[in-house]
């Protein structure tokens, strides 16, 4: 959700405080912990939907969002912003699909990708045409999570509207998408082919356990409102759970300034790679 930069934001002592309290309850009762997101933009981001439902305090804000389990689910959904396409920056996914996929297939048959902060499995999709381009009906893995189980709901059906498919190739359209009409939309389902490839889980990046073994992680235009805090200990997760040699695949307006520190080697731009021989610059990287 993008604030209008005129709206006025009151930050009055009572209402920090009242901020703080809305906080500790939202994370009692569904687990996600706004401490570790910038704290000017998210206080402005949901001020932003307390001003428009008409409350004067957030606190009466959540009430009201735990007072219905859909309207709860909404306001996560809004907050984590699912707003995605498929083969976004085309060129990041030309690179994917001409220099990195051939390389981890050389090293092995199959992969195992994660797509983190996958919203309705647009990018997880991308890749699952790509690894079926290169290496046909073979064992691939390619996991979807999302904090947002309705948006999973939605991944597991292969839906995309018109503007979330804009940047596919038209080959892969016509290859891999059945167009069809729903209330007068013509929508695209992803072929039962790339389907197999795909599984998809309620995932928090802040406070789960990360899965492991993966050769390529794609987490892109998730964690831009994360503290830098929040960030430096993701990146180094991701590390860990990267077999050696693998990539993380980041967004446009995201990097990692301290790569090296950690361990990663950046051959591409928006790519890090884990070295095959591990180098440990950080403490607990095994």
């Amino acid at each position: 959700m993008q604030t209008p930069c005129s709206l006025n934001v009151p930050k009055t002592p009572e209402l920090l405080r009242d901020f703080e309290q809305f906080k500790r309850e939202l994370k009692k009762h569904t687990g996600l912990d706004l401490e570790q997101y910038k704290f000017d933009q998210t206080y402005r981001r949901i001020w932003t939907m307390v001003d428009r439902a008409g409350f004067q305090k957030f606190i009466d804000y959540l009430r009201y969002l735990l007072q219905d389990e859909a309207r709860l689910r909404a306001f996560i959904d809004r907050l984590a912003i699912n707003v995605s396409e498929m083969f976004r920056n085309p060129d990041q996914f030309e690179v994917l699909h001409q220099q990195i996929l051939p390389a981890l297939l050389k090293r092995r048959q199959s992969l195992k990708a994660w797509s983190a902060g996958c919203s309705y499995g647009a990018e997880a999709y991308s890749i699952a045409i790509l690894l079926h381009e290169l290496a046909p009906n073979r064992a691939h893995q390619i996991w979807g999570t999302d904090i947002d189980s309705d948006v999973l709901i939605r991944a597991q059906r292969g839906i995309f509207a018109p503007s979330e498919v804009r940047s596919v190739p038209p080959v892969y359209l016509q290859r891999y998408f059945r167009s069809f009409e729903e209330n007068r939309r013509t929508l695209y389902e992803a072929d039962p082919m790339l389907k197999r490839y795909l599984q998809f889980h309620t995932h928090n990046l802040l406070s789960d356990p990360y899965p492991q073994g993966f050769d390529l992680i794609a987490c892109r235009n998730v964690i831009i409102y994360f503290s830098d805090e929040a960030k430096a200990r993701l990146f180094r997760e991701f590390y860990r759970a990267l077999h050696p040699g693998g990539y993380l695949f980041l967004g446009n307006t995201e990097r990692i300034f301290n790569y090296r520190q950690i361990g990663y080697e950046n051959p591409f731009a928006f790519y890090y790679r884990k070295p095959e021989q591990e180098v440990q610059q950080w403490p607990n990287a095994s």
